[in-house]
Order: structure tokens, then C-alpha cells, then sequence
């Protein structure tokens, strides 16, 4: 099992353009830290991220990519599942990745999983090649507050996600980071999501200062004392004793 790697898949092949199209990929190539190894470290755990940051626009984004969608649909066995692909616009700016994405979208719901694309601008959508897909294919949307939507050319975007003038301006005056527009094939309607303190702490927690916080209280606590000691340090002790009594009670005789 040692051998079979893509390193040693190239000391066999005998023809030579296709050990040069691998050899990237291999140890002492630019992406042989990415694909070439002798076992897969994906994880098996419930909930598995994959940060793509680093990867879209560098030239191992097709091969790993698409090496990830192979690995995470021979994975989907009828277990309701969730794919959430947020940013978006960097898939759609590979044109490879974009268009399993148009596949997924398209034959997911066949196997009990169903897709979250997240994305800051509907234009990213809108000049996409699978445009057309996106939107069919995914029957319920949730716009953010824009205040720039009743600008004439953004307006013509929103049309083309089916809302009407007067859905655009409820989008347009909606307050930020409070308020969203959902669309749905039963209706439409404006939303809060109504968070308390508890879910504010943990799901509104993504700047760069809170994950400056969350590296020094992890640094500090380790992860079997960062939840509470995460609580304390957003404000919200009372969570914070309720976890560390239900944690001692737990340790009782």
C-alpha cells in the first residue's frame, strides 16, 4: 500500500506526457502536498469542512476539486446530508468545478442531500455559465438587505431571481445583519432569525477579531474547557455555569 501513490503510479508509466502532466501533483511538485500520499486523512466525522481559500485560482484547484466531489458523493448513501458551499464565486470562477457543481445541483436530491450555495453578489451567479441551473435548481433563496438593490442594473439582476419591484425594495430597506428575504415556492416573507445570547455567541462569531479571541481562549482552555471559557469571554456566564455544573453533576457518583 505504500507504493500506491502518485509518485509511484509515475516511476511506472512509460509514457512520458502523461508523467509530465502528473509530476505536479507528486512529491516535490507545487501540489504533491495536496494528492500524493499513500492513505486519505478526509475524515469521517458527522461535519467535515474543506477550506478552499488557498486552493481556487492556484492550477491544482480542477484536480483537487474534483477529487473531493468524487470522495464526497461516493460518501452519500442515503443519509440526509447537507453540501454548503459558501463564497460561492470561486467555484463559479473555475469552470470545471462549476460545472459538477451544475451536476450536483441537478441529481443530489436523488440521493437525500441537498446543496447551501452561499454567495455575496447574485451577480456572481448572474454571469456564471450555469446560471440557469443555479437558479432552478434551488427552489428556496434567502437575499440579504442590499440598499443598492433599486439601482436600475442591480434591480435587473433580481428580476432575473424572480422578485418583483416591490420584493426588490423590501430588500433594499431590510436592516443589515437582522433581517432577511426569504423566497420560496409557497411564498415570500421577511424574516429575523431572532438569536439569543447563546446562539449569537457561537453562530455570529466570524470576524477576524473573534477568531483572534477564539485562538487565545483555545490556546489558553484546550477544547474540552474552550465552550465554557468561550461563553465567559463573550459575555454570557450564565451559559457558561450551566455547562461546568452539568459537566460536575456528570462526574458524580
Amino acid at each position: 500500500m505504500q507504493e500506491r501513490t502518485l509518485s509511484g503510479l509515475v516511476a511506472l508509466l512509460q509514457s512520458n506526457a502523461l508523467k509530465q502532466a502528473l509530476a505536479p501533483y507528486c512529491l516535490g511538485g507545487p501540489y504533491g502536498r495536496l494528492l500524493d500520499a499513500d492513505a486519505e486523512l478526509l475524515g469521517d466525522a458527522d461535519v467535515v469542512v474543506f477550506e478552499t481559500e488557498g486552493l481556487i485560482g492556484s492550477g491544482a484547484a480542477s484536480s483537487v476539486l474534483s477529487y473531493l466531489f468524487h470522495r464526497i458523493e461516493g460518501r452519500l448513501d442515503g443519509r440526509p446530508t447537507l453540501l454548503v458551499i459558501d463564497e460561492g464565486w470561486l467555484i463559479l470562477d473555475d469552470g470545471n468545478f462549476s460545472g459538477q457543481l451544475r451536476e450536483w445541483l441537478k441529481t443530489l436530491r436523488k440521493k437525500n442531500a441537498s446543496v447551501i450555495f452561499a454567495t455575496q453578489s447574485l451577480s456572481d451567479i448572474a454571469n456564471s455559465p450555469i446560471a440557469a441551473a443555479v437558479v432552478e435548481s434551488c427552489p428556496m433563496r434567502i437575499f440579504l438587505p442590499n440598499e443598492r438593490a433599486i439601482e436600475p442594473q442591480i434591480m435587473a439582476i433580481y428580476r432575473d431571481f424572480g422578485l418583483n419591484d416591490r420584493q426588490i425594495a423590501i430588500i433594499a430597506r431590510a436592516a443589515s445583519k437582522r433581517e432577511y428575504y426569504c423566497q420560496t415556492q409557497r411564498g415570500n416573507r421577511l424574516f429575523e432569525l431572532g438569536l439569543g445570547p447563546v446562539a449569537l455567541a457561537l453562530c455570529a462569531a466570524s470576524g477576524k477579531d473573534d477568531h483572534k479571541l477564539i485562538d487565545a481562549v483555545l490556546a489558553e482552555h484546550g477544547r474540552d474547557g474552550f465552550l465554557p471559557a468561550w461563553f465567559e469571554a463573550r459575555g454570557v456566564s450564565w451559559a457558561a455555569n450551566l455547562l461546568r455544573d452539568d459537566r460536575g453533576s456528570e462526574g458524580m457518583p
